[in-house]
């Protein structure tokens, strides 16, 4: 959950410190057209000044996507939905309410990268194994902790 008057900048700050990245490559966020059907008006449009873009000005419905885009050449796409809006007050906190799995590590080469990482890890016998595990470490990718998640979020600076 993140307060409706966050910018851009700090929501993508936000994002960095859930998945556990360290905001080295460019992101973008992208607002799906509402046109989406008629090929001339594209996939949608690319938010520019993200530090006066509050998430509020953009989404405001339950239902209401935006697009996350980080790690170009990776290709890292997360849609970001707005599933329900919640009234609040001054000593609103960020929080992580749920999630699934650890999240992929930075530079690991995007989705197809990833799987083919989870693959070599999960393979004893695999040819990258050994090394794929020393670059690792003691990576477990079907862990998952909320409070570890939000041990970080109140660690961070807003």
């Amino acid at each position: 959950m993140v307060d409706r008057e966050i910018t851009l900048s700090n929501l993508h700050r936000t994002l960095q410190t859930v998945m556990g990245w360290e905001n080295s490559h460019l992101h973008q966020f992208v607002f799906p057209s509402q046109k989406k059907l008629d090929p001339r008006h594209g996939s949608g449009t690319k938010i520019v000044n993200e530090s006066r873009t509050r998430l509020g000005d953009l989404t405001c419905a339950p239902g209401a996507r935006l697009l996350y885009e980080y790690d170009f050449g990776d290709g890292w796409q997360h849609e970001l939905l707005l599933e329900e809006v919640l009234l609040g007050d001054e000593s609103f906190q960020q929080t992580c309410v749920a999630g699934e799995r650890c999240c992929p590590p930075e530079d690991c080469g995007g989705p197809q990268g990833f799987a083919e990482m989870l693959a070599a890890l999960r393979d004893a016998n695999h040819p990258d194994h050994e090394d794929i595990c020393a670059w690792i470490g003691d990576f477990t990718p079907e862990s998952f902790s909320k409070e570890e998640i939000n041990r970080r979020l109140r660690r961070r600076k807003h």
